[in-house]
């Protein structure tokens, strides 16, 4: 009976170290322990597909490899999965977690995120000036973790007809989108909100005069140059499109495979600046040959406009949060 009794013991305390040490290990898998694999599921504002998100692929490989697996990435895809003004949400409160996204999803919630279409500097250039640490910071108070950008590239104006001054654009209908709207008020440009869909007949039927975009990837290859040869080459703000995680999920990664995203991250930026500049010299060959003219005005001008660019948002930024305003100038501005 003795016997008996010590045999189930054993048994009974077998099992509980047994199911404690699974308990252990699935913890550890959770908070991703050394040895365990962290699924990161993700979704951007546009399709896997697209152009503008080709390099998207080389942050998701970089991740994986720098974590040695460790962590991987899930891009499960873009608004066919969750629609384009739910994915902030969607990461925030931790249904996703990673999202490829811009600032005008959450901007209302962090009016500092519009100073970094501002920022005049590389985004290793952010890193080193304060101004990244200074996003990751904001952002925390989203419960969203700020890892750096997926995006290069400035807008342009490009016109029907070239002009001489900026008075020339005071009431001229233009092709715009909602971030630009302060902007072209300030110079008196009619914004015009069209589906991308309707632009060439606008365009062609001069509803519009001309339209304003990010790079010069795009116009030609969707026939909009047909009607546009004129390209104002004054570049002004910055692609604002950023790479965000939720919060809790980033805290459940160890703290090496943290510093080697971050590393990681980094070492993207430089390497999808390159891309882009790379076919941007491309395009404008092809736009030149098609009889697309880049264009610039005086001096004098040049500077109303950069200047009328940069101030009017800056103004608006003093309304938001004119604590900030200071410092966040400084972090984004050239050193002269």
């Amino acid at each position: 009976m003795k016997a008996k009794f010590i045999f189930i013991y054993c048994v009974l305390l077998s099992s509980m170290l047994i199911f404690a040490a699974c308990s252990s290990s699935d913890e550890a898998a959770t908070e991703g322990g050394e040895g365990n694999t962290v699924t990161l599921n993700a979704v951007s504002f546009l399709a896997k597909d697209h152009p503008l998100t080709e390099t998207l692929h080389d942050w998701v490989e970089a991740v994986e490899e720098t974590t040695e697996g460790r962590v991987e990435i899930n891009w499960r895809g873009g608004a066919d999965v969750i629609p384009i003004g739910e994915q902030f949400e969607a990461m925030q409160s931790g249904a996703i977690d990673v999202n490829f996204t811009y600032i005008g999803q959450y901007q209302s919630m962090a009016p500092e995120s519009l100073s970094i279409p501002l920022s005049q500097l590389e985004p290793w250039e952010e890193r080193e000036s304060g101004f990244y640490d200074f996003m990751v910071e904001r952002h925390k108070e989203l419960n969203t973790m700020y890892l750096g950008r997926w995006l290069t590239g400035s807008p342009r104006l490009w016109l029907n007809e070239p002009i001489d001054e900026v008075a020339d654009l005071e009431g001229m209908s233009v092709r715009s989108a909602p971030n630009y709207n302060r902007f072209f008020d300030e110079l008196g440009i009619n914004s015009k909100m069209i589906d991308p869909s309707e632009v060439y007949t606008s365009l062609q039927t001069g509803v519009v005069e001309g339209f304003v975009y990010g790079g010069f990837n795009g116009p030609r290859k969707d026939g909009w140059t047909d009607s546009t040869k004129y390209v104002l080459d004054h570049p002004f703000w910055t692609q604002n499109c950023v790479i965000l995680m939720n919060d809790d999920k980033w805290n459940d990664i160890s703290e090496d495979d943290q510093e080697a995203i971050v590393q990681a991250t980094a070492e993207y930026e430089k390497d999808m600046v390159a891309h882009y500049e790379e076919l941007d010299e491309k395009e404008i060959e092809e736009l030149q040959a098609i009889g697309v003219e880049l264009f610039e005005l005086p001096q004098e001008e040049a500077d109303k406009f950069l200047e009328t660019a940069y101030e009017t948002e800056w103004q608006h930024l003093e309304g938001e949060v004119p604590e900030l305003v200071d410092e966040l100038r400084k972090l984004t501005t050239k050193e002269e």
